[in-house]
């Protein structure tokens, strides 16, 4: 589930850095929405993929509290992650479904996205985190900074901050995606 969960994850964000980017502001934009317009096809592709990675993160985070045992903090945590899903579907199903007809306002989609569904988990992943014994100090700090990254980018997405929520994500997920893969060998 690790590797799965990496290449998805690895597959929307290297289409967010570059078929989505041009479209994506906090801000309202009218040369975003000619891009987009443009570009329809691949936009809806590029945030059909990003649904994929939530369901993806999603399963990753169930196997992880299963490799746990399903305490009362594993289940909160996978409950919240199943919250930000749906938070994170809604979204992306507004940015799927915009047409050129309609008024361009990618950018509630966007802060529902990376304020509710990012912060929601991040929040689970801290308390799986808190919960994972036996790791290295290293991959412990990996682990942390990994969701801390992600809370950093909910502020950023709340704050309407364009460049730090690019900053954010690009740390996020330059982050995630290699740990997604080390941490998963090491609770396998």
């Amino acid at each position: 589930m690790p590797l799965v969960c990496a290449a998805v994850n690895a597959a929307a964000a290297l289409a967010l850095a570059t078929v989505l980017a041009p479209g994506v502001s906090l801000s309202p934009s009218a040369g975003g929405a000619a891009y987009v317009a443009d570009h329809l096809a691949a936009w809806r592709a590029g945030w059909t993929l990003w649904i994929a990675a939530a369901l993806s993160l999603l399963a990753f985070f169930a196997w992880w509290a299963a490799r746990l045992g399903w305490s009362k903090v594993s289940r909160l945590a996978v409950a919240l992650a199943v919250a930000g899903v749906i938070f994170d579907v809604a979204a992306e199903a507004r940015l799927i479904g915009w047409s050129p007809e309609q008024p361009f306002d990618v950018g509630s989609a966007l802060r529902q996205s990376g304020v509710a569904a990012n912060g929601l988990y991040s929040v689970a992943g801290l308390l799986l985190v808190s919960r994972t014994r036996g790791l290295s100090p290293a991959l412990a700090v990996w682990s942390w900074a990994v969701w801390l990254a992600g809370i950093a980018l909910a502020v950023a997405a709340a704050a309407s901050n364009d460049d730090a929520s690019r900053l954010f994500t690009a740390v996020l997920f330059a982050l995630f995606v290699p740990w997604l893969v080390v941490f998963g060998r090491r609770l396998a």
